[in-house]
């Protein structure tokens, strides 16, 4: 894989990150997330900008390598779970307001279910198609590729959600990717939206292979040779024919029972270990190799007769012995992982956290796709700091805040608190903050009062009726406190 565009040795990770969430889509977060507010006429909220939405996501950023169980925990007054850096850049309600409202496509506007026009992605189809369009732009396809299915976890209700017990994501919205094979780059891809029509869905293999390399068939003939390899899923002769007419040279393994194979597959025959079989058709030959299982290959790439090769397994008592593997198959090893390299990279620190509306998932897959393509292409440059994963992300997301904070005081003492504490006064009851106990009740000798540069409501005894305010602060606690009596009463149990 190669870029597209060369970057300098001072490029921000930022920068490369803005290559795929572009001002195109900001502006369509932006004006989308305003417009749906004031649909549903969202008391209080004040209109979001640039400066704003970039902050947000980096929030988000942020939280995928900082995982806590619940979001409000990063605003927490608790010295274990806050973070600063989320904290001091937007209050809770704001950022949970942001995201209550966020949205890419205009709700009024869905077609009707009976139209030629209805598209089960329509939530998410303008911000599908800018990063799609995205990743195809910013880097040059390589020689070698690979097809293959990703899963976008999702366990609530949606007709799209698929099944795969035998996936590691085992429940959401099925991905069809192309990938460079090296790197795991993420060219092209497509969501399954479900069965189009009802009845066996046949073909569907091949109808998304052929998707996947239609933008490939005029660079096959005219530029480079670029060989495809996916699994068995996808794989038959027709397909193999299909693309070396179209000039892609193609690997893949295939089922037993697909038709127009050779009757070499229907015998019995056993092989012994590192024996192999094959029959050519026109531009494809079938290979029946016999490792620990047996395995079945199509290829329009490499003849079987041409190259021969070996490969190392171990043996029971530990050691490495050779046996005999045709270059077919060792070539299709070593080109097929592309797709698991990407998911695996993205999935180290991802963003995605769980949401009852299905889109937002795959919202939060389109981020991370983003950020993963970013990081590889960064990658590509030889010139430019080398940076691990999560560095690369830590970058991106204090890139994206850039000291921005959209609350009206930005001090140490205006924390949010876990729990609210209800205390009896003559005829009414009163909420009061309440610092964790841990820290509150814990050396309390080492809780000593401090000036504040300006008065601030005293937390254990200030009302609505009677505004009580304080210049102390306590130094742990980080609350203002009357010095007298309060500042006693508030670190005392009972």
């Amino acid at each position: 894989m190669e870029p597209a565009i060369m970057f300098s040795s001072r490029t921000r990770p930022v920068t490369v990150f803005e290559k795929f969430f572009t001002d195109e889509v900001y502006d369509l977060i932006i004006y989308q997330t305003n417009l749906y507010a004031e649909q549903r006429k969202d008391e209080g909220w004040t209109q979001l900008d640039k400066k704003e939405l970039k902050a947000f996501v980096g929030i988000f950023i942020i939280m995928g390598y900082n995982i806590l169980p619940s979001i409000d925990l990063y605003w927490s007054s608790d010295p274990g779970f806050r973070v600063d850096e989320i904290a001091e850049t937007m209050t809770v309600k704001r950022f949970k307001k942001i995201l209550r409202n966020l949205h890419v496509n205009d709700n009024t506007q869905i077609p009707d279910k009976t139209s030629e026009n209805y598209d089960k992605l329509y939530k998410i189809r303008p911000l599908l198609d800018l990063i799609t369009q995205a990743c195809q732009k910013n880097a040059k396809d390589s020689s070698s590729q690979s097809i293959d299915e990703s899963m976008i976890l999702f366990k609530g209700r949606s007709f799209m959600k698929q099944y795969m017990p035998l996936k590691p994501i085992k429940r959401g919205y099925k991905v069809w990717c192309r990938c460079d094979s090296k790197t795991g780059y993420l060219y092209e891809f497509y969501i399954y939206t479900g069965k189009s029509k009802t009845g066996t869905e046949e073909g569907l293999g091949s109808k998304v292979v052929k998707m996947l390399t239609e933008k490939l068939i005029n660079k096959a003939l005219e530029e480079y040779h670029i060989i495809i390899t996916f699994d068995n899923f996808f794989c038959d002769y027709t397909l193999m024919q299909y693309l070396y007419e179209n000039g892609i040279y193609a690997t893949g393994t295939v089922r037993r029972h697909r038709k127009h194979l050779p009757v070499l597959v229907k015998t019995n025959q056993k092989l012994a270990k590192g024996q192999y079989k094959w029959r050519v058709k026109g531009n494809v030959s079938f290979l029946v190799w016999q490792d620990t299982k047996e395995v079945l290959l199509l290829s329009n790439a490499f003849h079987p007769k041409v190259g021969k090769t070996t490969v190392l397994r171990t043996q029971k008592d530990g050691t490495k012995q050779e046996i005999n593997c045709p270059l077919a198959i060792k070539e299709y090893t070593k080109r097929m992982g592309g797709v698991d390299h990407f998911d695996q990279i993205k999935s180290t620190y991802s963003v995605g956290r769980r949401s009852r509306r299905w889109w937002v998932r795959i919202f939060f897959f389109l981020l991370d796709t983003s950020i993963t393509n970013a990081y590889l292409l960064y990658c590509q440059n030889k010139n430019a700091t080398k940076l691990s994963n999560l560095e690369f992300r830590v970058s991106v997301a204090r890139g994206l805040i850039s000291g921005f904070s959209s609350r009206k005081r930005r001090s140490g003492s205006l924390v949010n608190y876990i729990c609210r504490k209800k205390i009896a006064s003559e005829n009414r009851q009163k909420a009061v903050h309440v610092v964790a106990e841990e820290v509150r009740f814990t050396n309390v000798g080492d809780h000593m009062p401090v000036e504040s540069p300006s008065y601030k409501r005293c937390r254990m005894c200030s009302t609505k009726e009677k505004d009580k305010r304080s210049k102390v602060i306590c130094e742990k606690c980080k609350v203002p406190l009357c010095i007298a009596p309060c500042f006693t009463a508030f670190h005392r149990k009972g």
